[in-house]
């Protein structure tokens, strides 16, 4: 990491102090994050201008809609716990809901799940006006305002932003555990992480919070936006309080997608962690995807995982790349401009690209000789009837199976490995359509191999 860091790091500084400059933005916490290391972390510009407050890497922001991630970890957690399922309706815990309008579909058909992946329905805000008042409404006036709120598209039909539904989640983790919500996260999530700087309220904060602006559009003196002292009911989709440093915690705790059980700061298992960055619904331009509250982006060969937040004076983006092990928080303290976004990406896109770089001029290893015993498998095999081609190869120490690409046809799936089972010539597909599922060899009368079967598919070995 630090050849890469070190070579990148002044074009970083560099763009983040444009962005900072272009957008007319007081200040901004930025941090990187390589797999379980805090790599990088700097302030810049002031936190609070009439004290000329420097921003560090511990000053606060409202991170507003990151919450969502931690939210729907609580869910899984529950989940994990045996007490909820993912597909249970709403009404199972919050009845109050059967009194939504409902201009598509049935209160019924609004799930846990949907409501995690903004494909409910549901409008996206309870008719309270708090976002211009900046005061937010209790769990109980949301309650009493689902009479006023309705499902306006037919629920699983298109990814639709619910600020509203993530409140209701909170409730759900509220009322699944027996705890506030605020009380359930701190105890089941940012504690065990050692996030302890993060918080829900302007009182818990106190001098550590960095002031929030709004930019004037016609000159250079931002006006303090109006201070949010509690999101109340709110507080699951928008309410939490964090720094760059504790969100590092959070980042590194996604590339921790191997251990089996939850324990201590892996806070959810592994394959938990994989279930909610896993796309469920995407785009018509593919480039966009949504799992459980993380966001996933495509550009180029590159997949980034993300969660933006914007409250009066902030904005926030977390971003991660689970295929080089690397993260980007950015954190700015002025509304209405796209700072952290352009600072997250382009951070995110120079530290990938450079390991690129590096990578392509590492030095080949030694190659890795075949096993004798795998030897004779090696080699391509076709299915007459259909045309299908597989490919044996060992490479980098595996022994995998391919599907040789073909020009009139689409990309073939990636290479799998194939597992060893307890018997000589059986093996295991690891990915693909077929995961799982038996690959076996099998020799002619004079005992080189001859056939490979699949499914029900006879492949013989052509060369």
């Amino acid at each position: 990491m630090d050849a890469i860091l070190d070579s990148v790091l002044p074009k970083i500084r560099q763009r983040i102090h444009i962005n900072l400059a272009e957008h007319h933005v007081p200040g901004a916490a930025v941090a990187i994050v390589r797999d379980q290391e805090l790599a990088w972390a700097e302030g810049f510009g002031l936190a609070d201008i009439a004290s000329k407050r420097v921003m560090t890497p511990d000053t606060l922001f409202g991170v507003a809609s990151i919450s969502k991630t931690f939210t729907c970890a609580a869910i899984v957690q529950l989940r994990d716990e045996g007490k909820l399922s993912l597909d249970d309706p709403l009404l199972k815990f919050i009845p109050e809901f059967a009194t939504v309008a409902c201009c598509y579909g049935r209160s019924e058909d609004v799930t846990l799940r949907r409501l995690l992946t903004h494909l409910s329905g549901l409008v996206g805000e309870s008719p309270t006006a708090h976002w211009r008042s900046a005061t937010f409404p209790t769990m109980a006036e949301i309650l009493a305002g689902l009479s006023r709120s309705a499902l306006v598209i037919e629920p699983h039909s298109a990814f639709k932003y619910s600020n509203l539904g993530f409140a209701l989640l909170g409730e759900v983790v509220a009322r699944a555990s027996g705890r506030r919500f605020t009380e359930y996260v701190r105890s089941e999530i940012l504690d065990p992480l050692g996030m302890t700087a993060s918080c829900f309220t302007l009182d818990e904060a106190g001098a550590r919070m960095a002031t929030g602006y709004l930019p004037h559009p016609y000159d250079d003196a931002p006006e303090p936006a109006p201070a949010v002292a509690d999101h109340n009911g709110y507080d699951a989709a928008a309410g939490l309080r964090s720094s760059v440093s504790d969100l590092a915690k959070w980042a590194s705790l996604q590339f921790r997608t191997n251990p089996a059980r939850r324990d201590g700061a892996q806070i959810l298992a592994g394959k938990s962690l994989s279930e909610m960055h896993r796309v469920v619904f995407v785009e018509p331009d593919w480039r966009t995807g949504y799992g459980l509250a993380w966001w996933a982006t495509r550009i180029g060969e590159n997949i980034h995982h993300q969660h933006d937040g914007s409250n009066p004076g902030y904005l926030s983006y977390l971003a991660f790349n689970k295929q080089h092990r690397l993260g980007v928080v950015a954190l700015t303290n002025a509304q209405g401009h796209g700072a952290s976004a352009n600072i997250a990406f382009q951070t995110l896109e120079l530290l990938t690209q450079k390991a690129d770089e590096i990578g392509k001029m590492t030095p080949l290893a030694e190659p890795v000789p075949t096993p004798q015993h795998l030897k004779p498998l090696l080699g391509r095999y076709e299915e007459r009837n259909f045309g299908a081609l597989f490919q044996i190869e060992y490479r980098a120490g595996e022994l995998r199976l391919m599907i040789p690409p073909n020009p009139l046809s689409p990309p073939p799936p990636p290479p799998t490995r194939l597992l060893a089972t307890d018997r000589e010539l059986v093996f295991a597909m690891e990915t693909g359509r077929g995961a799982g599922e038996p690959v076996t060899f099998v020799r002619s009368d004079d005992g080189s191999i001859s056939e490979l079967h699949f499914v029900e598919m006879i492949y013989r070995k052509v060369s």
